[in-house]
């Protein structure tokens, strides 16, 4: 990757060109800087949380009397933070025992004569991948059992995936250079970053490891307060504009039989809305959290995204909606994939990391909301990993259809997920359900459309 995060690559020569971190600022935070009328579109969503707020709390007023103001389900979706934290705290440590068992594992292969070393990798990444499978899967155990509500799940199984791909980035940036470590060679010393700069990368902004970033001279305490602010009114948004357009239309699903046209007209008259959460949730996950933590470590790369919005097709959108994530799978899905296991078919690499992503974030959606529904993995892997392989998008109106796409595309996941959720709410069944009830989705099973 250049200087700019852009993906490159010599095939003729298998030279795999990695990114270079430099001091920064994010997109948005150059635009709000260098132009006034970005400003302003920043001053239209303050005036939209203004007007979203009165209206909810005269709408409530008039109806019921009292107005929660969109706090109620803030307070319900954000349940049992001492557990979210116990366990965050938990997974964190075994983080770190895990780098402890890489260099016990670096330490002990520098030792060995030359025909052991084979098995001992071998029982090492045996061990590594028994350790990846059984951290996503005590934590699936763990979140059925302490039953998360939607936000609380949702931090926390997104938090866990990350930490598991620092991880890996950190071991499959280092055991490199172990196994090209030569005991008699003239540098007897085998260069492995200590737990400081483990520990660092651990919470720094960024998926790629190297031992050592660029760094900002000090800390701008106001402007991480200023972040952590946006990050609540964003979310306090979000939750009025659920209140009002998505809980209120699907909330007696199953109570009475919906007509179809109830069903699927939302879906179209709420596109924007949708794009709305979409955008609040980019906002709030990738440039103020993102900024607010990389302000208190003094992270100086702040390019978490690119200008996506600008985006002709959705291979394009891809690159550049999360760089963090996209050069994770570039560097160590993609790569990797590429070199070893496809013989160097580069539209096989591409389809490979749009399974692992695609099947990712449907198991993190499937603990959030605790039913199964394949919504995001039809959307995603099916329609958008093939628009992007083939750039079918990639004409006059790209941007136009991009963006209508994906405002369309997460209404309807949106809509879906929200009829799900309140038809498993207004139609119980036992909680023993297995086999194909599990996977069916309840507003079908339970005869709530009048179809």
């Amino acid at each position: 990757m250049d200087c700019t995060g852009q993906s490159k690559m010599d095939v003729r020569k298998k030279i795999w060109i990695m990114k270079e971190f430099k001091i920064r600022d994010s997109p948005l935070i150059t635009r709000f800087k260098n132009s006034d009328d970005w400003k302003t579109l920043y001053n239209v969503f303050v005036m939209m949380f203004i007007a979203m707020l009165t209206y909810t709390a005269c709408d409530d007023f008039m109806l019921g009397g009292s107005s929660y103001l969109g706090f109620r389900l803030i307070w319900l979706g954000f349940d049992k933070p001492h557990f979210v934290i116990l366990v965050w705290s938990t997974s964190n440590v075994l983080a770190c025992v895990n780098y402890m068992c890489f260099m016990i594992w670096a330490r002990i292969r520098t030792s060995l004569k030359p025909t052991g070393t084979k098995l001992w990798d071998t029982l090492w990444i045996s061990l590594l991948i028994v350790y990846y499978f059984g951290f996503l899967y005590g934590l699936q155990v763990i979140g059925n059992l302490l039953s998360f509500s939607m936000c609380s799940g949702a931090v926390l199984f997104i938090e866990q995936v990350r930490l598991l791909m620092k991880q890996h980035s950190f071991i499959r940036t280092n055991a490199p250079r172990v196994l090209a470590f030569e005991k008699h060679s003239n540098d007897d010393s085998l260069q492995i970053p200590n737990f400081g700069k483990f520990l660092y990368f651990l919470f720094a902004p960024t998926m790629i490891y190297q031992d050592d970033y660029p760094r900002t001279s000090h800390i701008r305490w106001k402007f991480v307060l200023y972040n952590f602010g946006e990050i609540f009114a964003t979310m306090w948004l979000v939750s009025l504009v659920g209140q009002k357009f998505l809980f209120l239309s699907f909330r007696g699903l199953c109570l009475r039989k919906f007509a179809l046209g109830e069903i699927i007209t939302p879906v179209f008259t709420h596109v924007v809305v949708g794009f709305f959460i979409l955008l609040s949730t980019f906002y709030t996950i990738l440039h103020a959290s993102q900024n607010a933590f990389a302000e208190m470590l003094r992270f100086g790369d702040r390019m978490f995204y690119k200008e996506w919005w600008h985006s002709k097709s959705l291979s394009e959108f891809y690159r550049t909606w999360n760089v963090l994530v996209h050069e994770w799978l570039y560097m160590f899905i993609f790569r990797d994939v590429y070199e070893t296991f496809v013989l160097k078919n580069e539209t096989a690499a591409k389809f490979t990391v749009f399974v692992v992503s695609a099947v990712v974030h449907e198991w993190v959606l499937f603990n959030i909301f605790r039913f199964f529904l394949p919504v995001h993995l039809v959307l995603f892997l099916l329609t958008g990993a093939v628009f992007a392989v083939i750039n079918l998008l990639d004409v006059r109106w790209g941007n136009l259809l991009v963006l209508y796409s994906l405002a369309l595309g997460f209404c309807i996941q949106v809509h879906l997920f929200t009829i799900e959720f309140f038809a498993r709410l207004n139609c119980p069944v036992s909680e023993n359900v297995t086999g194909l009830e599990f996977y069916v989705p309840r507003f079908i099973t339970c005869n709530c459309i009048n179809l």
